[in-house]
């Protein structure tokens, strides 16, 4: 039952979506804050017309990851953005 492909699959797509969860509910959250997050951006430094570009990557990357679909450009693409949030 351990070595089952369908088991693994499962556990692939499982492990898809909650990574990507964080990304989309982030991503929805910016949406449903728009004016408070603009306002933290702008007080962290950061050009608040970059907010839509970050919903975007947020929301899409997350959506691409789960979908399976352009995988790992979409992980990249998440990954950078992580790293940029992060300095």
């Amino acid at each position: 039952m351990l070595n089952s492909p369908a088991l693994a699959d499962g556990a692939k797509l499982v492990g898809r979506i909650l990574l990507a969860l964080m990304f989309v509910l982030a991503g929805y959250s910016k949406i449903s804050g728009y004016a408070g997050t603009q306002q933290y951006m702008a007080s962290a430094g950061v050009p608040a017309i970059l907010l839509p570009l970050v919903i975007a990557v947020e929301l899409l990357g997350g959506l691409m990851v789960v979908l399976g679909w352009k995988t790992r450009l979409a992980a990249l693409a998440l990954a950078g953005f992580t790293l940029a949030a992060t300095l």
